[in-house]
């Protein structure tokens, strides 16, 4: 914390904001996921937070969500492939909770519908999502990091 020197000062105090250094290759993650309740692809641009060791430890800062459209590479394979459940459900009543009962019957859970195969190929669309989405919004996204008052390590991937 700094306080002017000279007699001007009104009793304002200004802090010193200290930067941290991340790369957005590797601390910018986006999470995509498939929302069963609503019928629609999601994600969320985020960055993580790391310990007083330097580790990763948890979410730090979400940057960007949104809504992916069905005509990506990813929604096209949850069309062609008979994965999307009949559409959003039109009362919260109709909404069953996230308990463990329900994640554990197959129909509200996508994952306990397909085999190891599926589930594999359908994270490897999701990662190749992740890193067209993170190049399409590299510029804005870098932007936005700055303004929050990060110094960005631009990574070559």
């Amino acid at each position: 914390m700094s306080v002017p020197k000279n007699g001007q000062s009104r009793g304002a105090v200004h802090y010193r904001q200290m930067q941290e250094v991340i790369a957005y290759g590797e601390d910018l993650h986006v999470w995509i996921y498939y929302d069963q309740t609503d019928d629609i692809l999601r994600y969320e641009a985020y960055i993580i937070g790391y310990d007083g060791k330097g580790e990763p430890s948890t979410l730090a800062f979400v940057i960007d969500d949104g809504i992916l459209s069905w005509a990506t590479a990813l929604g096209r394979h949850f069309t062609s492939q008979n994965l999307r459940s009949p559409g959003a459900k039109q009362s919260l009543w109709s909404i069953p909770r996230h308990t463990k009962a329900t994640l554990a019957t197959p129909t509200l859970n996508l994952y306990l519908q397909l085999s190891p195969e599926e589930i594999d190929s359908l994270h490897e669309l999701f990662a190749a999502e992740e890193l067209r989405l993170k190049s399409k919004n590299r510029a804005a996204w870098m932007g936005r990091l700055r303004a929050l008052g990060y110094d960005v390590i631009a990574s070559i991937y």
